[in-house]
């Protein structure tokens, strides 16, 4: 397989085409959303089929998103602060290194 091609864009390098590609987080394109705070996506043109990763900054009382259902499992590693968590009508405080894990 051949290595995909990092394209540089305003908001950071998003790779172009399928293949390898090596990219720093710092370098890579982030999204900003007033209200969901800053995410650093990896994914191009080509999605991810089987795992998405991404890592999301969010400032005090900023939600990680609306609440929803997947389809598939999804998962949660908190680096640094602390959150709540709210899954099924139950809340749970979270701190470093804290992983969540929800099946589908």
């Amino acid at each position: 397989m051949r290595e995909a091609k990092l394209v540089r864009t305003e908001t950071g390098l998003v790779p172009e085409g399928e293949g390898w590609y090596v990219v720093n987080a710092r370098e890579a394109r982030w999204v900003r959303h007033p209200k969901f705070g800053s995410a650093c996506t990896f994914e191009g043109d080509v999605p991810f089929e089987q795992l998405g990763i991404n890592v999301q900054v969010l400032g005090p009382g900023q939600p990680n998103c609306l609440y929803h259902r997947e389809n598939l499992q999804e998962d949660f590693l908190v680096l640094a602060g602390r959150c709540l968590l709210l899954v099924e009508g139950e809340e749970r405080q979270l701190g470093p290194w804290d992983f969540v894990h929800s099946p589908p």
